[in-house]
């Protein structure tokens, strides 16, 4: 990845007010179908999260390092919001920050498959130096306000929908394209919750790696509809439409005070 981190220290949020197969093949399981939620759960409850009920049998086609990579992402945005929710007083960070943990356990399972470890987890130490680079920038935008932290959470979930995009392209199994689908809308409902926001609070945030246009379908989206339509989409069709895996009901304001980054999977590149 060769992202411009220098980048994150001056994010243009533009303010209208404050701021891992031993024995023979086995047949392709069919794909995992989790319904979504029906509706956004009043008190943040993650219970009709798809990746809660997800198993997984047949083994993954993604490398070791993309599974690596792809985990530690996960634990990056879980961390930043962890930090943010420990600074600022607004429910959407402590609520995203469960739904990460979720989404690198979902991961971690994946790389169970082909006996693939994850790096042991510790609170911002990253193996992947680029995501050590990423979290360190992004932890500087956290302390400095509640929007900053927010506009950081809007750009973790932009870089991620990007990474996912990659990520599905070279999976070959339906199962890791199912959790790759799955992640991908979740990250659509959490932009859309960060940038709510922000409007809350009187910014409007500008995209950074997903075009204007890409960044307008999914931000637009109802609370837990997801908005990786057609087009945009984890190989076409209409999409994965998630469920509400935390974050993402209507904004909690911000106090009144308070070029692409994205970046590729390494490995199999």
């Amino acid at each position: 990845m060769k992202t411009k981190l220098s980048l994150l220290l001056v994010l243009p949020l533009v303010a209208f007010g404050a701021q891992n197969r031993p024995g023979a093949p086995v047949p392709p399981a069919p794909a995992p179908t989790p319904t979504p939620a029906a509706t956004c759960p009043a008190d943040g409850s993650n219970a009709a999260c798809p990746l809660n009920a997800l198993t997984l049998a047949t083994p993954t086609t993604l490398s070791s390092a993309q599974l690596i990579f792809a985990i530690e992402e996960e634990r990056v945005a879980h961390d930043i919001y962890a930090a943010a929710a420990a600074r600022w007083n607004l429910r959407v960070f402590a609520n995203i920050a469960e739904s990460e943990a979720r989404h690198a356990a979902a991961v971690t399972q994946l790389a169970a498959t082909v006996g693939v470890l994850p790096p042991p987890a510790n609170a911002g130490v990253y193996v992947t130096a680029d995501l050590q680079a990423f979290y360190d920038q992004l932890l500087v935008l956290v302390n400095g306000s509640a929007t900053g932290a927010l506009g950081a959470g809007a750009l973790i979930e932009e870089t991620d929908i990007a990474d996912l995009r990659r990520l599905s392209a070279q999976a070959t199994d339906e199962g890791s394209k199912a959790v790759i689908a799955n992640l991908a809308s979740a990250s659509v409902n959490h932009l859309g919750a960060f940038v709510r926001n922000l409007a809350a609070a009187g910014v409007t945030y500008q995209p950074q790696v997903l075009t204007a246009e890409e960044f307008a379908t999914m931000t637009s989206a109802a609370p837990g509809r997801g908005g990786l339509g057609k087009g945009y989409g984890m190989g076409g069709g209409n999409g994965a439409s998630g469920a509400d895996c935390l974050g993402t009901c209507p904004a909690t304001p911000a106090p009144a005070n308070p070029s692409n980054a994205g970046r590729g999977y390494r490995g199999g590149r």
